[in-house]
C-alpha cells in the first residue's frame, strides 16, 4: 500500500483526469472522462439551488470526483475509490471542502447509508447520480420489474435523500433538461416526465419505509 501511495503522489490528482479517457462509462454514453465534463457544468448548475455552495470548490470537485479511478491504489484496491481521492487531494493542497466532496460523491449508496450534508459535496452528489440516471434513461436503460443492472433505483433514491434531508429545493425537471443538453444527440431522446414518474415512484418506497401513512402517501 505505501508503495501504490508513493507511485500515485509523484503527479497531483488533476494529472490522472485525462486519463479517464481511457476508461469506458458505458458503450453508448461515452469515457468516464466526458461523465467528469458533464457532471462539472451540472454541478455548478445546482449549486446556485444549494446555499453556501462556493462555485470555484464544486468545480474543483467535480472535476476531481473520479481521477483516483486510475491510481494505482484504487486499481489494486477498487472499495477505496473516493477513499483515496479524498487523501490525494488533500495531499494536493486542495481544500477540506473539495477533499470531502470527492470522498462524498457516491453516497448515499442505500436507505441507510450517511446522506451528505456539506454543501459542495451535495452538488456533486447530486450531478453524479442525475447525470447517470439521465443518460441511462436517454438510451432506453430502465429497471425492468426486479433488474437493475445500473443501479438506477439506487441513484434516485440518493437523489431523493439529498434534497430531502437537506432540505433542498430544487427544480427536478429542469435540471433533467439541462443534464440531458449535455448528451448532445444523445440527449435528445431524453424524457424528462418519465424519469419524474420514476422518481415519483421511488419517493413513495422511501416514504412509506420512512414510516408515513399510506392513505397521506396516496394523497401527495
Amino acid at each position: 500500500a505505501k508503495f501504490f501511495w508513493d507511485q500515485d503522489r509523484k503527479e497531483p490528482l488533476a494529472s490522472k483526469v485525462s486519463l479517464l479517457k481511457g476508461m469506458i462509462f458505458h458503450a453508448k454514453l461515452g469515457s468516464l472522462e466526458k461523465k467528469v465534463d458533464r457532471v462539472q457544468a451540472l454541478a455548478l448548475v445546482i449549486s446556485s439551488n444549494v446555499p453556501d455552495a462556493d462555485r470555484h470548490q464544486v468545480q474543483s470537485a467535480a472535476r476531481l470526483a473520479k481521477a483516483d479511478l486510475v491510481t494505482d491504489m484504487v486499481g489494486e484496491f477498487p472499495e477505496l475509490q473516493g477513499v483515496m481521492g479524498r487523501y490525494y487531494a488533500l495531499s494536493d493542497g486542495e481544500s477540506c471542502a473539495v477533499a470531502e466532496a470527492i470522498a462524498d460523491h457516491y453516497a448515499p449508496q442505500g436507505p441507510n447509508d450517511r446522506c451528505p450534508s456539506a454543501p459542495i459535496s451535495i452538488c456533486v452528489s447530486l450531478a453524479d447520480k442525475i447525470d447517470t440516471l439521465v443518460g441511462f434513461w436517454a438510451i432506453n436503460e430502465k429497471p425492468t420489474g426486479s433488474r437493475d443492472p445500473y443501479a438506477l433505483r439506487r441513484a434516485a433514491l440518493g437523489v431523493i435523500r439529498l434534497i430531502v434531508e437537506n432540505e433542498i429545493r430544487l427544480p427536478l425537471l429542469a435540471v433533467f433538461e439541462q443534464a440531458s443538453r449535455l448528451f448532445g444527440d444523445i440527449g435528445q431522446r431524453f424524457d424528462g416526465d418519465d424519469l419524474m414518474s420514476f422518481f415519483a415512484d421511488r419517493l413513495k418506497v422511501h416514504l412509506r419505509e420512512e414510516g408515513m401513512r399510506h392513505d397521506l402517501i396516496s394523497a401527495g
